[in-house]
């Protein structure tokens, strides 16, 4: 029973700490992209579309990814081009995401609620017993696992880690360096919209189905797990999981005990609400200068 409590866990955890990733590279850049939860709803719903009318996971995992990416860029062009505000622009696309795959279920499948896809291929799942609690995992688990250390490489062994710290830091100073800042922060976004799309694959493609708003507020978490981190990553996945932990707790809870399940889906919520009124981020930007 623990083992397979722990192995919930981390699956709770696997799209939080994907987005929290892709979310900690626009907050080093200097833009912090909140419209986390837009798209991973986004990805999660393209995802599972094209995996099951291709018999695919690879084609959907693919799909899932570009169609992050894609969201990511149109905030981040509304921003740069534009003169949107990067909260007000990532706030309209998590708005935009619930309502929107709604219509796209209601349109294209005849349904607003669940849309399950019998011929959705499933990501392999582990079987090793010498993996004790990393048993019983899908790929994107342990790539989730993976994506704290793979991050730290980047952001502190290549150049590009560097320049993004620097835009962080004072974009004026970096411009004025030679750091292509607007480039370096649309490399950002990219990169976040990688990250989100293997949060919303992670959440439809092993299940084979998609469900109104099943990102579940996991965007919002992230940014949650990334205050936590103080902008560290092994610490960020470790909020992650903290956070893959309480939502796991929440879930038990409703099955173990006779409290209302509908209050005990608000633990996560809660909890978030508590860690960002205890440790507020007072490094978080809104934007920076217009740079070339």
């Amino acid at each position: 029973m623990i083992e397979a409590f722990v192995n919930d866990t981390l699956r709770n955890a696997t799209p939080i700490v994907f987005a929290a990733c892709g979310g900690l590279v626009t907050k080093l850049s200097g833009w912090l992209n909140i419209g986390l939860e837009g798209m991973i709803l986004f990805s999660a719903f393209s995802g599972v579309v094209v995996s099951s009318a291709t018999s695919s996971v690879t084609a959907g995992t693919i799909m899932a990814i570009a169609t992050s990416v894609a969201v990511s860029l149109l905030i981040f062009v509304m921003v740069r081009y534009m003169r949107a505000n990067l909260y007000i622009a990532g706030i309209a696309t998590n708005l935009l995401s619930s309502g929107f795959t709604v219509m796209l279920t209601d349109l294209w499948f005849r349904s607003k609620g669940t849309v399950v896809f019998p011929g959705a291929p499933r990501p392999a799942v582990s079987s090793l017993d010498f993996l004790g609690f990393l048993n019983n995992l899908n790929f994107f688990d342990y790539l989730a696992i993976a994506s704290p250390l793979l991050l730290l490489f980047v952001l502190r062994g290549t150049s590009f880690g560097l320049k993004l710290r620097a835009c962080g830091m004072d974009e004026e100073s970096a411009y004025y360096s030679g750091v292509h800042v607007n480039r370096v922060r649309l490399v950002s976004f990219i990169i976040a919209g990688v990250f989100s799309g293997l949060a919303g694959a992670s959440l439809s493609l092993p299940l084979g189905l998609f469900v109104a708003n099943m990102s579940g507020g996991r965007g919002w978490i992230a940014l949650v797990a990334i205050i936590m981190g103080r902008d560290r990553p092994f610490l960020i996945g470790f909020s992650a999981l903290m956070l893959g932990f309480v939502t796991e707790l929440s879930i038990f809870l409703q099955v173990s005990t006779q409290i209302s399940p509908k209050l005990l889906l608000t633990i996560p919520y809660f909890v978030s609400f508590l860690i960002v009124a205890i440790f507020p981020d007072r490094k978080a930007m809104v934007g920076g200068k217009k740079t070339e």
